[in-house]
């Protein structure tokens, strides 16, 4: 149970780190917006004159006139009903037959006469019939004569079936009733009769058309949606000064946040609180689908810093231009410290957010926001375009100067389509030409910064570490240089394959040259470090395994206390997974037993390889130490063996935590295949031959005499001197094998 409870704190600490870390630089953002979007507020309440002419500060609807407008119109418009129900003059009949049956009833059974019944009898009675009687009609009903009670009766129920078959529409029941009770009445019937049997019909009579809710709903929605909404323009009055203020106008003005009783202008905060919240939370859903698996702490906190310190260079360059605004600096960040794809998305986010901040006034898509939020989005492929052939830190400045000719081009465009005025159109398209070269020149000073802080396996870090005077590399080539060379091949090896599969290429390389650092802390028990000796030799199995399967670990203190970025650790740490190193487990077996012996003691910590980059540094590990013996080394031969080493390792299930696929591994072999086959080229045999001394050419007639030089001696190559080809082969061959076998057993 503890180590359960231990497991599910360990989980929920990141998941608060990210909450928090979301949370911040959501308020952070907001605030920004708040600060920079708030207009100017006027004290004004309705009923009271205006202390001066108000000008919508952007397009503003008057939603108070036009709602009137609207349900005035579908007000006007008459209901649909239903196909007739001709059920219903069955069951209306038969319902008022039963009611009169049962009023008709009354006067041969034992109620007391209208005279003698009191009230409290009369209220009993009603109860047990379905209309109320009044003592007037319970005195006509019970005085009348019966052949008049049946005739009125009769008269009621066919006028009542007249009336549904001549159709009765819902709604109009009323009108009906008092129709059909005048029509009684007409005829002569006592009015206490009349008014029994109107009481009948009304509880008994029901509509045969019905009306259409939905279709009548849908009627008078379009006649809602045909009143054009009231607008107020940019520019126009809302209201002018000594003008009493309507409510239609009071209500214009709190949608525009100008009203001054509102201390917070709490519609416009309210709206971009929202709006932030609406496009982090769709950042979030992109970035937990495309890169779910490289978000943590440290890069929800890169980007969440990038976002926010983009968004305060906005809001600071907008109070003096906003088309200056260093919107594409996000993008560039992004793009070189995290990635490309998440940097495109995240351009677009910052570009809406940062449009927000052109003017307090100008309203949602002015010119200006258009403008700000087109260049964001035609600014994305050309820098992505620029990074993706281009990894120098200059590559920020080209990608800047392409940036800002497009803004140029994007602005004047949009200037042209909305303005007459040439010359701001131009002046426009200049300023904002310069947002991308601040962005060039902001990226190149910030980059190296967020580098060092988040420790970040960029391209340039990259770069960086694969220079061989970096002092762990030094180091490994003074102290262990048979691991260093064997790195160098590895790499090779490594950045063919994963550029072959899609992945990281350099990281690979660099990944390569590092894995093995941690053969400083003991290279002489590593094989290639060897001269003669080997100290495993008259060591325990289990201690040459335990010095052995130390090296990835020893490797990932002395990374991380180099400040080598975390992929690269990472590499270091999977380059063998959890496999066992074979022959010193089948050495402890034949000592001591299979039984005496676990397997699990002999494994590598791991773990298994998780990333593109990851699974072939361990590929081409494996390979490169095996091939590196290989006898008579064909391509032929290369090429099985490497098919049978990438087939070991996936059955041993060292991939199975990467996202490498059968045909990645395919392009994978043929990666190495094609490397291989350029290091272990054929090489031609040097014939046994004399080659004769250089002939001294004759002087020329008048040249000077010069002295004869000594002749050269015969170049002969003896047999004696001479290894032939195939005894050399033959020699390397069964070397190789040997060595081959010690490569495996010492990790390589």
């Amino acid at each position: 149970m503890k180590k359960k409870k231990k497991a599910g704190a360990a989980r929920v600490a990141p998941m608060l780190q990210n909450a928090l870390i979301v949370a911040a630089t959501y308020l952070l953002l907001a605030a920004m917006l708040m600060f920079g979007a708030t207009p100017e507020q006027h004290d004004i309440q309705i009923g009271s004159p205006a202390p001066m002419d108000i000008l919508a500060s952007k397009d503003v609807n008057d939603v108070v006139t036009t709602e009137e407008h609207r349900e005035a119109a579908a007000a006007l418009v008459e209901p649909s009903y239903k196909s007739i129900d001709f059920s219903v003059v069955g069951n209306v009949s038969s319902k008022m037959e039963a009611v009169f049956n049962q009023l008709f009833e009354l006067r041969e059974g034992a109620w007391p006469d209208a005279v003698n019944i009191t009230d409290e009898q009369l209220e009993e009675l009603n109860a047990t019939l379905p209309v109320s009687m009044s003592r007037e009609e319970y005195a006509a009903l019970l005085g009348s004569d019966e052949d008049n009670v049946r005739h009125m009766i009769n008269d009621a129920i066919i006028s009542v079936r007249e009336t549904l078959n001549a159709t009765l529409l819902e709604g109009q029941e009323a009108s009906a009733v008092n129709r059909l009770s005048r029509a009684l009445a007409a005829t002569g019937y006592p009015a206490a009769l009349v008014s029994l049997a109107t009481d009948v019909i009304r509880e008994c009579i029901e509509p045969n058309m019905l009306i259409d809710e939905e279709t009548t709903e849908a009627n008078r929605q379009k006649a809602r949606d045909e009143v054009e909404m009231e607008t107020c323009v940019k520019g126009e009055v809302i209201v002018r000064r000594g003008e009493i203020v309507t409510r239609a106008q009071y209500a214009m003005l709190s949608s525009l946040g100008l009203l001054k009783e509102d201390s917070l202008d709490l519609p416009l905060m309210a709206g971009i609180a929202l709006l932030v919240l609406l496009i982090m939370a769709c950042m979030g859903l992109y970035l937990h689908r495309y890169v779910g698996d490289r978000l943590n702490s440290k890069t929800l906190m890169l980007l969440g810093l990038i976002a926010v310190v983009v968004t305060g260079l906005c809001l600071g360059f907008s109070r003096w231009n906003p088309y200056t605004m260093p919107i594409s600096l996000g993008l560039m960040l992004v793009a070189l410290l995290f990635d490309q794809r998440a940097a495109l998305y995240i351009n677009i986010a910052l570009g809406f957010i940062a449009s927000l901040l052109t003017d307090a006034s100008s309203g949602l898509f002015s010119v200006t926001m258009f403008s700000v939020v087109l260049m964001s989005m035609v600014s994305g492929p050309i820098i992505l375009a620029v990074f993706s052939r281009r990894t120098q830190r200059t590559s920020a400045l080209l990608a800047g100067v392409l940036v800002g000719l497009s803004n140029f081009l994007c602005t004047l465009a949009v200037g042209l389509i909305n303005s007459a005025d040439l010359r701001t159109v131009l002046t426009n398209a200049l300023w904002a030409m310069t947002s991308g070269i601040v962005s060039a020149i902001l990226c190149i000073g910030l980059q190296p910064l967020l580098e060092a802080i988040f420790n970040l396996a960029t391209n340039s870090k990259l770069i960086e570490l694969s220079n061989p005077n970096q002092p762990l590399l030094r180091r490994l080539l003074l102290e262990a240089p048979g691991t260093y060379h064997h790195s160098i091949i590895v790499a090779n090896l490594a950045e063919a394959a994963a550029s072959a599969v899609g992945g990281n290429g350099l990281l690979a390389r660099v990944g390569a040259y590092y894995h093995d650092i941690g053969k400083l802390k003991r290279p002489l028990y590593f094989k290639e470090n060897q001269l003669g000796d080997n100290p495993h030799d008259r060591t325990d199995p289990r201690v040459s395994a335990a010095i052995v399967t130390a090296h990835p670990r020893d490797g990932a203190a002395m990374a991380q206390k180099a400040r080598i970025p975390e992929p690269v650790v990472e590499i270091i740490r999977q380059h063998h997974g959890d496999s066992v190193p074979v022959w010193f487990y089948d050495k402890a077996v034949k000592l001591y037993g299979a039984e005496n012996v676990d397997a699990n003691a002999f494994r590598y910590e791991g773990p298994r390889p998780r990333s593109k980059e990851a699974a072939c540094v361990m590929l081409a590990d494996t390979i490169e130490a095996a091939t590196r013996s290989m006898p008579d080394p064909t391509p032929e031969k290369m090429d099985a063996l490497i098919h049978k080493l990438v087939n070991n390792t996936v059955n041993n299930g060292q991939l199975d935590e990467s996202d490498l696929t059968f045909n990645d591994l395919e392009r994978i072999c043929s990666a190495f295949s094609t490397v291989l086959t350029g290091v272990f080229h054929e090489r031609i045999e040097y014939p046994d031959v004399t080659v004769p001394p250089r002939a001294e050419a004759k002087p020329a007639e008048g040249a000077p005499n010069q002295e004869p030089k000594p002749e050269a001696a015969p170049v002969q190559e003896t047999k004696s001197e001479a290894v032939p080809a195939q005894t050399a082969k033959a020699e390397a061959g069964s070397a190789g094998e040997a060595t081959a076998k010690e490569a495996a057993a010492n990790g390589n």
